[in-house]
This record gives C-alpha cells, structure tokens and sequence, in this order.
C-alpha cells in the first residue's frame, strides 16, 4: 500500500488528525475527544452506538491519498478496514490475473466503508485507487475484529456479505404492517406494464452493452446467486448515464423502486425496498437458467431508446421512492428519508395553512396507504377514529345517514 502520511500533508495542522497520529497508548481523553467530535459528522458512522465511536477513536488512524494511489490490489491478502472521510476511490476488478485489465465498477464517496474480507482473511475482491485526493479512517484487523465481536449487529450495517446487510435483511413477518403485506401478496402476482417490460429489457440490454461485468455470478456465504448485479453498482451506473435525467443517488434509487415494484427487477431474498446497498439484483429476464443474451441488434435498440428511457424512469422514480419510505416504520427513516417526505409536503395544498415545523413533524409520522379496488370501505360511521387522512391519489366517497358526498384531491397517507 502507498499512502501519504498525515504529518507530511498540508492539513497536518489539523487538530483532530495530529491526535490520530499519535499512537493510540498515546492519545490522551481530550485527543479522544477532539477526534470523537470529527467522527461524529461522518455519514459511515451516524447510527453507531456512542461506545463503538469512541473505540474507534482510540485505535483508528489517519490515511491520505493523492489522487491515483492504489490503497490495494486484487487478490491481496487484507491487513485493514477503512471509511472514507473526504474524496472518493475507485472500486476496480479484472476478470484475469492482470491488474491492467480491470475495470472500474464503481466508486466509493465519503461516508461509505470498505475493507471487512480482514474478518476472514479473503482475498481482497477488487483493486481500490484513488479518484482524487482522500482522507481515510483506518482499523487494524486486529483491533477490527475485536470491535466486530462486541459491536457485530451495530456494525451490519456497514458490511458487504457474508457479515453485513443481506445477513439482516430477512424480513420478520411478525413486524410487517397490513400494507405491506398486500404490497408483497400484490407485488409477487404483478403483471408488468409493457412500458415497464420494455425498461427491463433496454436497461438490461444496455448494461450487457456497456459494462457486462455488473450482471454476474456471485458468491455469498458459500452459496452461488447467478446472473446477478449489486445496488450500488446499479446506482452508480445510472448516475453515469445521464446527469440531465439522473439528478442524485436518491433519484436513481427510486428509478430502480419503479422496477423492482412491477417485478421486474428481484431483490434475491425479495426484500420489497431498493437499496443503495451491496445487496443482489436480478432482471427478470436472468431469472431463468437458460437466459438468452442480447443480440448484437438488441443492444443498438437498446442504446437508441436508453435516454428516452431513463427520461420515463426518471419521472415516476420520484413517486415510487416516496411509497418506499412511507412503507418504512417510522423509526427506521433516515434524514434524508424526512427531507424527502418533508419536500413533498410542502407541495400539497390540503397541507398549506400548515406551518413548515408542523409539516416536519408529520414527515416523522406519516404512514403509505393504499387500495387498489373501488369499493374499500376505509372505516364505517360512529367507529372510534384512529386515523387522520391526505388523498394524495384518486377519491373517495363520504357516506352520512344515506347521504354520498365525494372527496377528491390527488393512495391515502394516515398517521
């Protein structure tokens, strides 16, 4: 590995890697406290329990990349796992023995971590380089493993398989509310829509076309998933594709929502959410063993009509991402989850005499609803209220001692 050190770099005087530098027998409560107060404001780090930062304080050291480093190779033996503070890295494999070949499949921005092949001394799966100039936190396998025996499911989350999310991403039937039941009875007998149909197969032909390495067999805790591509990769690749239609990572995730919603893109242990996580998709048209590759016609159609099909993805990805987050539990939404809820608020007239601390509050508490057939009844006359409602989409009828009134405005929010 070939890094700068701190104490040779211009941001040497900065207090919090100066306390990094010094050897962790070193480092006094107040260098601990001054690193835990920089840490604190790195995305990797925001749900770890108070304890599990300041371990990390006391062990983890300072790295800084010059832009085109190579932090390590392919094939290699790990010593050490890492979180980007600043910069960015490329994430780089070759299908050979030759680190020439690789290509890059993507990148690693701040808050994203790496590095946990240490916890089983695999081989390190992929060549990581430097994009541009970047600031690295790095642990010791040694003091690594320790800290992922005491903090393991604290820690999951950060973890690509066999150690991370897909170990926790089963869902417990017992804590799924009643739409989200029928979400998944309704998603696993969906018909696509044509239109949608066709999006699999341009997006699918497009990436055979221009990255075929992304749709792959992989390996995860000894079991083989075929044919199939990580979210992060997904994200990243539509990102690369189109700036003008592609606005952030959270539009791309919604764009991936509105196929994995008409089934045609499965999570492998179908998990009903996209995530821009290293967790394994698959096209509908790999599902089948023998899935046929695209023509040499098939991938120049599909690279005529991509554009146009990121421009439809691109306009109803933002509504599919809300119903995904309105399916989470309140609890489990991130701030940019309530950011995005809190903005669509902002556009509802039904809500517009409403201050805006009122409205983020409501975006902390708001639940998705949603009935598919006329005809529901939602509650009957003279039962005890539970819930208040916004008609995001379509209408209802409003029945008082035989009299029918209609409600109209724009699936039901309730809270």
């Amino acid at each position: 590995m070939v890094a700068v050190h701190a104490s040779a770099h211009s941001v040497a005087s900065s207090e919090w890697i100066i306390c990094l530098d010094k050897r962790p027998a070193e480092r006094s409560g107040e260098d601990v406290d001054i690193i835990l107060a920089r840490l604190k404001g790195v995305k990797a780090f925001e749900k770890f329990h108070p304890n599990l930062l300041q371990q990390i304080c006391m062990c983890g050291f300072y790295e800084y990349l010059e832009k085109g480093i190579t932090l390590y190779r392919q094939g290699d033996i790990g010593t050490s796992w890492y979180a980007v503070l600043s910069g960015s890295l490329d994430v780089k494999v070759s299908e050979t023995a030759n680190h020439q070949d690789a290509v890059t499949i993507c990148t690693l921005g701040v808050g994203t971590a790496f590095g946990e092949s240490i916890l089983d001394n695999t081989p390190r799966h992929a060549t990581i380089v430097s994009r541009e100039n970047s600031e690295l936190l790095r642990i010791e396998q040694r003091e690594f493993k320790t800290l992922w025996e005491k903090y393991r499911q604290c820690m999951a989350g950060l973890l690509a398989p066999p150690y991370g999310v897909m170990d926790s991403g089963a869902t417990n039937d017992k804590n799924l509310n009643s739409d989200t039941l029928n979400f998944m009875s309704k998603n696993l007998n969906k018909v696509p829509s044509e239109k949608i149909l066709r999006a699999e197969k341009v997006l699918r032909n497009a990436i055979l076309a221009r990255a075929p390495h992304m749709i792959r067999d992989r390996k995860y805790h000894l079991k083989t998933y075929r044919q199939c591509c990580v979210g992060t990769e997904l994200v990243d690749w539509l990102l690369q594709q189109s700036s003008s239609c592609v606005h952030s990572r959270a539009h791309a995730v919604g764009m991936w929502q509105v196929l994995l919603e008409e089934g045609v893109l499965n999570h492998v242990d179908h998990e009903l959410n996209f995530q821009d996580k290293y967790h394994f998709y698959r096209f509908l048209d790999d599902e089948e063993e023998d899935a046929v590759l695209p023509s040499d016609d098939d991938k120049r159609e599909a690279e005529e009509e991509l554009q146009e099909t990121l421009l439809i993805l691109s306009q109803i990805g933002p509504d599919a991402l809300m119903r995904m987050i309105l399916r989470k539990p309140p609890g489990q939404r991130t701030a940019e989850d309530l950011e995005i809820i809190y903005d669509e608020l902002l556009h509802i007239k039904a809500l517009s005499h409403l201050s805006n601390t009122v409205k983020r509050e409501l975006a902390g508490v708001l639940i998705f609803e949603s009935h598919a057939k006329a005809g529901t009844v939602l509650f009957n006359q003279g039962e005890e209220g539970t819930s208040w409602y916004i008609i995001q989409k379509g209408s209802v009828n409003v029945v008082i001692y035989g009299k029918v009134m209609s409600a109209y405005m724009n699936s039901v929010y309730s809270c």
